[in-house]
Formats: structure tokens, sequence, C-alpha cells
């Protein structure tokens, strides 16, 4: 007997929580699993206990492409208390030294490799300042940690360090478009004691939705192919971006814009989500060729009686 849609839907969805303060992340996702009975949870980007904010929480299938949704940028409200009082233009000008290419290697806190690594700061605003305290706004690399640069800026300026910190994006996903673990508990409440999934229905956000790759078009029968683990030759594609980056056209597919090693979203002619590639034709490649296989499959979301 087929289950629900709802059951379907809860096995595999995101759900955007504000994590609050004093939570580690895998606490939150255990909670989120054992409020909806899930067989399985995951968060896309780890946060502090004491950091608040945007945390992606995945259910069932969908956890296996957290790791598409993590990569993306994250932006940051943050709190700096310096040792001395400084001047906002003075604040301003030293933050504004760690925007661009910065190294970086993890605190001893952190459970990644403590090796030095690159990430690219894209801007850092302070939003105003008050005696020995500035708020800024920084958009940052995933894996940038706004705590190191923080102390980095102590280190130039007699000592700082921070004191608060908010997520309130991650890539495209905005705080305003994120729900606390009441809204949740009451949604599951108002489901299963009186029957109406219309609140948990729109925490539910299909996985797709939040991966930003570009899209391509495939056949049905490649989609099977896919789902039986075959990888994606060109005669399987039926459209594919043009070399603007614009809507997929039907030019043919060895010619497109997309770049070599570059992530890409796949569907089905008639919209269905079957997984995430990596592009593996190069602008050396013959536009000609017919033939070979162009997307080396990363992950298979789409099950086999789906397609």
């Amino acid at each position: 007997m087929e289950a629900p849609e709802i059951y379907n839907l809860l096995d595999n969805s995101i759900i955007l929580l504000d994590k609050p303060c004093g939570h580690i992340c895998h606490d939150v996702t255990s909670q989120v699993k054992r409020i909806l009975g899930v067989s399985r949870t995951g968060h896309a980007g780890t946060l502090d206990p004491d950091v608040s904010g945007v945390l992606p929480v995945a259910l069932g299938r969908a956890t296996k492409l957290l790791r598409f949704i993590a990569a993306k940028d994250k932006t940051y409200i943050c709190l700096i208390k310096f040792r001395k009082i400084l001047p906002e233009a003075e604040i301003k000008k030293l933050l504004a030294g760690f925007v661009g290419t910065i190294t970086q290697t993890p605190p001893k806190r952190s459970a990644v490799r403590k090796v030095p690594r690159k990430r690219t700061v894209h801007y850092l605003h302070v939003l105003e300042s008050c005696g020995h305290f500035a708020l800024f706004e920084s958009k940052v690399d995933a894996g940038t940690y706004m705590r190191t640069i923080c102390t980095e800026a102590g280190k130039k300026s007699e000592g700082a360090r921070m004191e608060e910190l908010r997520r309130i994006a991650v890539g495209s996903i905005a705080e305003n478009k994120c729900h606390t673990m009441q809204d949740l508990i009451d949604a599951v409440w108002l489901w299963k004691n009186k029957g109406d999934e219309s609140m948990l229905r729109k925490m539910l956000i299909p996985v797709d939705s939040l991966i930003s790759f570009q899209k391509i078009v495939i056949k049905d029968e490649a989609a099977r192919a896919i789902c039986h683990g075959a990888q994606l030759a060109l005669p399987g594609i039926i459209s594919a971006p043009s070399t603007q980056h614009s809507a997929p056209s039907t030019q043919h597919p060895a010619s497109s814009g997309i770049k070599k090693g570059e992530f890409v979203s796949i569907y089905t002619e008639s919209g269905k989500f079957i997984g995430v590639g990596s592009w593996i034709l190069g602008a050396e490649d013959d536009s000609k060729k017919t033939h070979g296989i162009a997307v080396k499959i990363e992950r298979v979301h789409a099950k086999t009686e789906e397609v």
C-alpha cells in the first residue's frame, strides 16, 4: 500500500530552522528526528552551541544532498568587543583588511584538520559601534571562522574577541524563511491531533529547490539508466544552459556554457529531479561530439520506481 503523501515528504525534504543559542547542532537534528518520527536527519553547516541562526535540517533521503547546500556562502551578524575603545573609522579600516582572500587555520575546538586554508571574505560592513563594541555584517565562504577573524583583529588592535554571532543566511536561504523549534512542535501537534497538515507542509521544502546549480534536462530512458548506476552520456541530454548561462536551450550539449568540473542539477522533461552530477566536458572538447560521457553522477536522488 502506497504511503500517504505527507510521509513521502517527510522522507525527502528540508526544514529551515532558526537554531537558538545554547544547543549543539547534533542535538537539534536529533530533536527534529524524534519530533517527526523520521528515519534520519542531518544539518548543513555546523554552528557552535553559542551561535544562533539559519540551520537547514534534511529529512530522510534529502540528507544525502546536504553537502551541496552546506557548500554555499554564509552571511553573519557579529558583535566584536575590543579591549580599548576605538573610533568607528578606525574599526572600519581595521576590519576592511580582512576582506578578500584570507588564510585561516581552524581553531582547536573545531572538528576539522588544523591546516591552513584559503577562504574569501566577500564583504564586511560595520553596522554600528558603541564603546568597546562594534556590530558588523559579513558574507564569507563556507568554512570561514568568524571567531578567528575577531581574534586576528585583536592582534592588530591590542586585543579583541567575538562576543555574539548569528548566521542570517546560507546562500540565498535567509533567516526570514526559517522556523523555530516551537513552530515545528506546533505543526506536528496540529497534524497528529487535528489532522491538519497545512502548517507542517509549509515547512517541508523540496531539497532540489535549495540547490542552485545550472540545470540540464535529460531523456526518461537516460534517467532510468542513471538510477541503475550509469553515467550520463551525450545522447541522453535533451537541453543544457547556453554559453550565456541563460535558460536551457536546444543547442548541442557539448557546446553548452557549463564549465568543466561544474556541478549540475539533472531533471527529466516532466520536471522530475534525478540528482546531481559534475560536467566533465571542457572547452577543448569537440562541439560536434555526439557520444561519450558528459556528466559524472555525484548523487542519485530519485528512486528507480519514480522514473
